[in-house]
Parts: structure tokens; sequence; C-alpha cells
């Protein structure tokens, strides 16, 4: 690098200067102030240069959402290709020696480099910086001016630069990535429930839950002992509306609606034990519905924000503060055009919904997932056929007995699902989206909004984990609410993914999606697709025609690298009657909303693999962003799915192949003997006993969907 001629004054206070930095450093001084746990971050301090120069260049070490780079951020100063010397972090101060060119590059981590070039003139004026070259376009910047006194130099310029980094794996739009929470990864109603209940009866201040269907009689916990036995009254202290009267807190639900806000339909996804709280005042218990009402034709795209208005509200005392610029920064993602219209019977009505799932407590955990407070939404990891605490509420000793003595079916199938716990700030995100979506129905005046009561998100410091992954809450909001977070993670994952991606969900079937990861595929010649879903229904499901059509672009042009497989469960039972041995498999219901890219990257909550969970349905997820966490999370799916004691290897991806070749197997030898066997009471031999839950799956062309399908937005 080509080195400036300087004076020996200069080297002598240049050499000042990095002694004086140097003891800063040793101090620790660049953690001081600099707190952000409340949601502002206090103002930093930095020494101003030794060398009297008659201007400043004060960087702000920030990446997109205005926080503060984490420790370990590099970052360097030229003028004309020569070093200058900075001082402090997160905010660095350098001398501003001369007219000339100063390059300031940025490198941390898990975010994009980022690089501006400035023009000084050397003088004095607030106008004389400008911004030459830079930064690339998914970053951010801003820069104010200012004279301000110096501590015995007197009044100087301030150049002030705040750099916002952008995330090469979340969202720029929407909530923060926050570090330092806690997080555990729940699987399945049996366990993720419970811990719900544990942490529902502790909440002491605000409780606030957003479900698509609420059920007052869902039961949380479900002892394997005592449950086939146990009354409907023995039952009822584990329902969840009887853990919310028992709760101190003040409870705030919002359950979704269908078909207009209010309408005919208002009370289809909620029983009249809820509807009796909303309508009464003043008894801690609060409840509100709301309908989803896109529909017609409309543009799409995240939204856009001022990174302006993020600095003056995450550092408060930058409020009075006038920057440069203050356009609007747009996504990356292109706009894209919803038309809801396309009905085979041609009416536009208003179909969609918020399908969010989540609850938080006390401003300090969150739990955020797939589940429903429902029936269906309740199953343990083993995926019995024959549970008996996957009976209806109201099912007798006889009925559970029955089902316990496989000599009946339960009510409700096996079932995969997920939800997230989060303990700290990320909480947080979650509450502010429940506040934001109750705020609007205060507002439109919904049914029992003259019974709610405004709130505030708790504030206060929370604890830090020192070793936790990065996440962020990420949404998909409808108009006038407007998020796309979820869409943007997807899409940047995408682009990242060199090795796999893995999809669990209900459904595939998400064009705009799939036009990144096939062009993602055609870039990377290695890369995988793993997809476990569901079979469609050919005759009923308007979705078909567009899940066909996905897997048949995949298995066309990558047929060596697009997997598929279902779940199923399996059990058998003994008659003695006619081939007295009957088969059970049971199709599991994958609920999962589940993605994985690479063993880097996760995103888990309510969005479905489909348009409208991206673009205007209401979703609430979790992304995660941790080498180490997101491959033990991927490693535990895969144990459970995979045949019980298999070690997960490098292979997995074949590991599934051959548990699904050998399960295909046995369900074809059932299949040939009719689905039942005459053993005489004796167990099966090892060949008709599947191992795991995978099995393949195949999807026929979409000629063969009966039913005419909808349009590509509306799946």
């Amino acid at each position: 690098m080509a080195q400036a001629v300087q004076t020996p004054c200069a080297m002598r206070m240049r050499l000042a200067f990095l002694l004086v930095a140097a003891q800063l450093a040793a101090c620790g001084i660049s953690g001081n102030d600099t707190n952000c746990d409340d949601g502002t971050c206090n103002a930093p301090d930095a020494p101003y240069p030794a060398i009297d120069t008659p201007a400043v260049l004060e960087i702000y070490a920030l990446d997109i959402w205005a926080q503060y780079l984490p420790e370990g951020a590099n970052i360097t100063v030229t003028r004309d290709g020569a070093s200058v010397p900075l001082v402090g972090f997160p905010l660095l101060r350098a001398p501003l020696e001369g007219a000339g060119t100063y390059a300031i590059k940025v490198t941390s981590g898990e975010f994009r480099d980022f690089e501006i070039t400035l023009s000084y003139d050397g003088g004095t004026s607030l106008t004389g910086m400008t911004l030459a070259g830079g930064p690339e376009p998914r970053a951010a910047f801003a820069a104010s001016h200012e004279r301000r006194d110096v501590p015995n130099r007197g009044e100087r310029t301030i150049h002030t630069i705040y750099t916002g980094l952008s995330h090469k794996w979340f969202a720029s739009s929407g909530s923060p990535a926050r570090r330092g929470n806690k997080i555990d990864l729940l699987m399945d109603g049996e366990q993720a429930w419970s811990r719900a209940y544990d942490d529902l009866k502790k909440a002491q201040k605000t409780i606030h839950i957003s479900t698509w269907w609420w059920e007052s009689n869902f039961e949380l916990v479900r002892d394997p002992e005592t449950h086939v036995t146990s009354t409907p009254e023995q039952r009822a202290a584990n329902t969840i509306m009887s853990v919310l009267d028992h709760s101190p807190a003040t409870k705030r639900v919002i359950v979704g609606q269908f078909f207009g806000q209010d309408g005919l339909l208002r009370s289809l996804t909620v029983d009249d034990t809820l509807v009796s709280r909303g309508s009464t005042k003043n008894d801690n218990f609060e409840y509100m519905g709301q309908a989803n009402e896109s529909s017609g034709r409309f543009t799409w795209q995240p939204e856009a924000f001022v990174y302006g208005d993020r600095i003056r509200t995450k550092h408060p005392y930058t409020a009075e503060r006038t920057f440069d610029s203050e356009q609007p920064h747009q996504s990356f993602i292109a706009p894209y055009n919803v038309d809801l219209t396309q009905w085979p019977i041609g009416v536009d009505i208003e179909h969609a919904s918020y399908h969010q799932k989540f609850m938080v407590l006390d401003d300090k955990i969150a739990f955020i997932g797939g589940m429903n407070l429902r029936r269906v939404d309740w199953d343990t990891s083993q995926h019995y056929v024959f549970e008996p605490r996957r009976m209806l509420y109201g099912a007798t000793y006889d009925e559970r007995l029955a089902v316990a003595n496989k000599a009946d079916e339960p009510d409700m199938g096996p079932r995969k699902d997920y939800l997230v716990r989060l303990e700290g700030s990320a909480a947080r995100d979650a509450a502010d989206v429940f506040k934001r979506r109750w705020d609007l129905l205060r507002t439109e005046n919904v049914r029992f909004s003259d019974a709610s009561s405004a709130f505030a998100i708790e504030t206060a410091a929370l604890p830090t984990a020192t070793t936790s992954p990065i996440v962020q809450v990420t949404a998909t909001l409808p108009q006038p609410l407007g998020d796309a977070a979820i869409a943007e993670t997807w899409i940047q994952a995408i682009e990242n993914a060199t090795n796999f991606i893995y999809i669990e969900d209900q459904y595939f079937r998400m064009p705009l999606v799939n036009q990144a990861i096939i062009a993602r595929m055609r870039a990377v010649p290695t890369l995988q697709l793993v997809v476990i879903t569901k079979p469609i229904n050919e005759w009923t499901d308007p979705g078909c025609e567009w899940t066909y059509k996905s897997d048949t672009a995949f298995k066309t042009e990558f047929p060596t690298r697009y997997h598929t497989f279902q779940l199923r469960a399996f059990d058998y039972a003994v008659t003695w009657g006619i081939d007295e041995t009957d088969s059970f498999f049971k199709g599991m219901d994958t609920h999962s909303k589940m993605f994985i890219v690479d063993d880097v990257f996760m995103s888990v909550g309510s969005a479905n693999k489909n348009n409208r969970g991206i673009m205007y349905e209401g979703e609430l997820n979790v992304a995660v962003y941790d080498p180490t966490w997101v491959r033990e999370q991927r490693v535990r799916i895969l144990e459970n799915l995979l045949p019980r004691g298999t070690t997960v290897g490098d292979n997995w991806i074949q590991q599934l192949h051959s548990a699904a070749s050998y399960n295909d197997a046995v369900y074809n030898a059932w299949k040939v003997e009719g689905w039942d066997l005459n053993l005489d009471g004796a167990p099966p031999a090892a060949q008709y006993i599947p191992k795991g839950f995978v099995y393949s799956l195949g999807f026929r062309g979409s000629d063969y969907c009966f039913i005419e399908g909808v349009g590509p937005d509306m799946t």
C-alpha cells in the first residue's frame, strides 16, 4: 500500500493518537455505554484525533437495522490509498488531514462486505464531504454533518458516516436479527405444549396469544399413565382455558376469521367459552377476531424503509441530526403482481386468513410455530397409530380404552409439527407483531374492541445468553401492516445455498421461491433439494395443479438432485378373525413448516411453502443462523424420522432413500397380502415391520388433478 509522506511533527502526533487508541482498547472502552437491550442504544464515545485537523471523520459501525456491529468487525479507512488511523469501536474517529478520496471498508462475519468512497475538499464546510461511490445495493448508508465543540480544540467540523451492513442470510426488512437469546426447537405437541404449559403457569403480567383456530378445552399436557382413566373434569385443569383463567396475568387473544371481519363465519374458529370472555369487560381476559381482507389484484414487494428513521429510533441521541439522503431503501426482491381472482367459478372472495400461531409471556418468552390450540395439534414424537391421548376431549373411558387396546382408532391421526421457544429480546419482536395487530383491531372498532385495552411492550433490559444462535423473528403481514421478511430470508438463504435445501412442509407449491431454487441449482451443480411433504388429494385439493407443476419442474431438470419423501406411521393389531393380523399404515399429517439450508440456516414457524404464505397470509417464523445449532437440530429431526438408533451421517440423503426403500418394500408386502395376515396371533416377521417413518413419494402430472386449479398465488 502506498505510504503518505509525513512530517516529523505529524508522525509524533500520529504516534500519540495510536497510543491513546491502544490504551482505550486495553481498557475495553469499545464496549462502554452501548447497551441496546432496552430497544435503544446509549451514545458511545471515542477519543478525538490527537492530530489537530479542521475536520474529523466519525464512523458509526452499524448493521442494516442500525444495531452496533459485533466485536471483531474489521474497519479500515484510507486516503488516496494511504492508511488513516482510527480509534474506538463501535464509534470510530479519524483525522481528516487534507483533501482527497477517502475509502471506508467494513467486514464483519456473516454480513456482506461494506465499502464506500468519499470526496473531501480539505476545508471546514458542512458540504465539504460527499459520497463518491457505493455502497453495494443491499447495504444502507447515511451521513450527517455538524459543527461541534471538540475538547481542547474548539469548534470543528464533524462528518459522520453511519454504515448499514446487510446480512447474508437475514431479512433487511422487518425486525432486527438478535443475539443473546435462548432458543429451543420443540418437536411435536407433547414436548411443545408441555413446555408452554410450564411457562404459562409462571406468567405474571401479560399473556398474548395468536392462533388460527381456538378450542378452549384443548389439553396442553396429557399424562400417559392417567389420561385413559381420567374424566373430563379431571383433565380440565390441563386445558388452555383453565390455565388462563387461573393466571394473574392480563390475557389478550387474537383468533383468525374467514371471509370478512366479524362476518357470518366469525364464530367458526372459536367457541362460546372464548366469546364470553371477549364480551365481558374488566375481567382481565380480552379477545378479538381478525380477518385477512386481502383480495383482488395488487403488487407485492417487501416494504421499503428509510435507514435514517432506523438510526433515529435505535439511537435517540441522533434525533435532531439531518442525514444527507432520506430515500427509501428498496428490497432486492422485484415487485410481483399478485392475482387473487383466479377462482374456477370466477368469484373474487376474501379467502385469506391470519395464520400466525404464537404466544408471548411477560414480554420475555415467546412460542412461535405451526401448532394451533386445536384438537388435531397434539401428538408425541413416536406418532403411535393407536394413541388414546389423541381423542376428543369428551371421549369416554371405554372409547379411550378401546384405542389403547387397539380395538379402535383415535379421533385424530398422527401429526408432525414444531414450535420454537425464544427467551430474550427476540420475544419482544413477536410481542410487537401482536401489538400491531391488536392496535389495528382497536382502531377499526371490531367486535369486542370496546372491551379491549391498550398496552405497551416492556422495555427493561433482559438477561442475555453468552453463547447462542443469531435469530430473527420474521413475518408475513398483509396491508395495512405490510411485512414480507419471511420471503426475504428464504430467498437470501437460497442464494447462499451450496450443499442442500431441506423442506419439510404440508405443501410444496411456491412458484416465486421455486424460481429462486431452480436458478441456484443451475448455478451450483452439486446442490441437492430434499422435500418431505404429503400426498395430494387429486379429487378435492385446488392446489393439486401447482403442486404437480412444482414437482414436474424439479424432477425434469434435476432428476438425481431432487428427492421427495412422505411420512407414515405403522402398527398392527390381532383381531382373531379370518386373516386375523391387520396392518395399519397411517399417512402422517406433515404439518411442519421447516426450511433448512446447508446446516447453517433454519426458518420454522407458521408459513407454508406456497406463495400466499410469503406474500399476504398472516404468518410468523423464526429464522436462525448458526452452523452448530442448526446442524444439531437437523440431526435431531432425522433421528426421529429414520429407523430408531440410526446414526445420522454426512450421507443422510442416502439414508433417507435407504429407509424409504425398505419401508416401501414392507408396505408392498402388506399390500400383496390384502393388508392382513393369518399368523394365529404370532407377531409378523421382520419383512412386515417398517422402520422409522420415511417412505417414497411420487407425484403424477397435473392432468390427473380432477378439480380445476386456482391461481398460483392462492394455493
